[in-house]
Formats: structure tokens, C-alpha cells, sequence
């Protein structure tokens, strides 16, 4: 044991334990380093996998958080700073910005699969006449509006994200530039947009989910779309509390309770909103159902949500 280091003069036991440490202390070593060279690898190529047109890949840490969050997207919006999103599972989010909503996040995994082509280091154009339909909205001046306001939503964000399965700490902006040249009818202009290169993290190891783009573009948008992402991105969806949904789609963040310390009557409001949002969570699986999303699903009396995946579906969009 002497290339680690070791003393002789040192009893058994202590080298034996100063050896383990510094094994451990070169693993790890190890790890940063192979990480580092994946890492500039994967910054030298700046390519995301290039998922088939039907689908639109999406980081599992977003699709399981309340980044998007499922609120009505013309509910007022505030703006956060260094605010911690909530995650339903493993990982960290903090955000600053304005509010994202559903909307938000279909304009940003389309932006994400345009930019797959070419590299995410080469900016790419496109009509909002042609992106618009290619995410469902109507091809008119109010919706070019919207586009420009949720792409402008995008661009003032920083976005920090950290995870076991991403080793180290990404932080960007979810939309670094975009110029549009617009013009008052026809195609609305030509925009150029250009994407921030370590996105290209957030999709390696194929640790990401494939969203069935028409299936989403049918959903009514907001609890219904998150879920489906969200439920998306289990191979086998575990049960789940309603409570755990609600609040990772930012549904109840604004309403906290601790029955030791809460007053009867904020413990009265929580379980209301909860009644509440256990209606929307029913609504909005019976539409994924409807859409043959679901085979089936059951809430339970005591509000653990159970759903059981459509086979056909995950044989032709299997999770990553």
C-alpha cells in the first residue's frame, strides 16, 4: 500500500481505513474526470439525438416538475427569482423569470426539435406561419403575437438544473436569442432563433422523454398536457398521491399547511383546494384515456392515483 501513501509506521486498522478513504478519493476522482471528457465531448459535437418527427424529446427532470406549470396559462403570471421548483422525484430546479405555463413548454420542444437538425451551436429559421401550425394554434396575427410573447417569456429565464444521473450543476437560459423580422400578414416574417449549447446535457445517456406530439396537440392544454408528459417519462408509472401531482404541477405551491403549527382554518382551505384539484386530476386522466393515452386509472378514496399505460403506445414510443 505504499504507491497511496502509507505511513508503516501506522497501526492495522488505521491504514486499512486511510486506505479505503484514499480509494474512495481516486474514485471519485476518476468519475469527475470521465464525466469532464463526456462532457467536452458531448460540447464538441453540440448534437441531440434525433428523435423521429412524431415525437418531441423533453428532459425528464423539466417534464416531472412544475417549471411548466399547469396552471391557465391567462391566469395572472408573477415573476420568480432564484425560486426552487418544485421536482416529483429525484433532482433541482431553480428558476428566475416570469411564470411558464403549458403553452410555454409546447413552443419550447418544438424549438428544441427544430434546433436537433443542424447542432444546437447553428441558429435555424423558421415562418411562425409554418410553426404555429406545426404546434396547433391558428395560423392568424394573434397567434404570432402569442408566439412572440411566450419566446420572449423563454429568453428572459436562467435555468438551473442538477441531478444525480447529470453529475454536475447546467445552468442557461432556456432561449438565448431570437430575431424576428415580421411583417403584418402572410407567413408573419422569417425568425432566427439560436438555443443554448449545453441543453445538449439535459439529453444525454437518452435519460429523456419522447412526448407523442399529436396526442399532446389533442389534449386540452394545461393538467391534461402535463400529465401526459409527465406520465410519459415512467417506463412502469408508480402509484402516486394526488397531492404529489398537484403540487408538481404547480397547482398548490401557493398553498402550504403543516397541521402542527397551521391554524384550523388554513388546514380547512388546503384539503378544499385538494378536493378541488382531485376533480381536475380525474378530468384530465379521463382525458388522457379518451385519447387511448391510458388503458385505464383509478383514484382512490383516499387519493393515491393509479393509471396503467396503453402497450400499443409504448411499443411505438418507447421511453428512453
Amino acid at each position: 500500500m505504499s504507491d497511496l501513501g502509507q505511513d508503516p509506521k501506522l497501526p492495522p486498522k488505521a491504514r486499512i481505513a486511510l486506505t479505503a478513504e484514499r480509494l474512495r478519493e481516486i474514485g471519485e476522482t476518476g468519475k469527475k474526470s470521465a464525466r469532464e471528457r463526456k462532457r467536452q465531448s458531448l460540447l464538441s459535437d453540440r448534437q441531440l439525438t434525433l428523435w423521429v418527427d412524431a415525437v418531441r424529446g423533453a428532459p425528464n427532470e423539466i417534464v416531472r416538475s412544475a417549471l411548466f406549470s399547469a396552471k391557465n396559462r391567462k391566469q395572472e403570471r408573477g415573476n420568480l427569482k432564484s425560486a426552487v421548483v418544485a421536482v416529483v422525484g429525484e433532482g433541482q430546479i431553480v428558476y428566475t423569470g416570469e411564470e411558464l405555463r403549458q403553452d410555454d413548454e409546447t413552443v419550447w420542444l418544438q424549438l428544441i426539435h427544430l434546433a436537433r437538425q443542424n447542432g444546437l451551436a447553428t441558429p435555424f429559421q423558421f415562418t411562425p406561419y409554418g410553426f404555429c401550425k406545426s404546434i396547433g394554434w391558428s395560423v392568424t396575427g394573434q397567434s404570432y403575437d402569442r408566439l412572440d410573447k411566450c419566446m420572449t417569456r423563454l429568453q428572459a429565464t436562467s435555468l438551473k438544473i442538477s441531478s444525480e444521473r447529470l453529475g454536475d450543476e447546467i445552468s442557461l437560459s432556456m432561449l438565448p436569442g431570437y430575431q424576428a423580422k415580421r411583417r403584418k400578414d402572410g407567413d408573419g416574417g422569417l425568425w432566427t432563433v439560436r438555443m443554448h449549447d449545453e441543453l445538449v446535457f439535459l439529453f444525454s445517456e437518452f435519460q429523456y422523454t419522447r412526448v407523442e406530439w399529436q396526442r399532446r396537440l389533442l389534449l386540452p392544454e394545461g393538467l391534461a398536457t402535463w400529465l401526459h408528459a409527465y406520465y410519459a417519462s415512467h417506463r412502469e408509472p408508480y402509484p402516486v398521491k394526488v397531492e404529489t401531482l398537484a403540487v408538481g404541477a404547480g397547482l398548490m405551491s401557493d398553498l402550504k399547511t403543516d397541521p402542527e403549527t397551521d391554524d384550523p382554518a388554513s388546514i380547512a382551505r388546503y384539503k378544499e383546494r385538494l378536493r378541488d384539484v382531485k376533480k381536475l386530476v380525474v378530468k384530465a386522466l379521463e382525458a388522457l384515456k379518451a385519447t387511448g393515452f391510458l388503458a385505464d386509472f383509478e383514484v382512490t378514496r383516499k387519493g393515491l392515483v393509479i393509471v396503467r399505460r396503453d402497450p400499443e403506445t409504448d411499443e411505438r414510443y418507447p421511453i428512453c
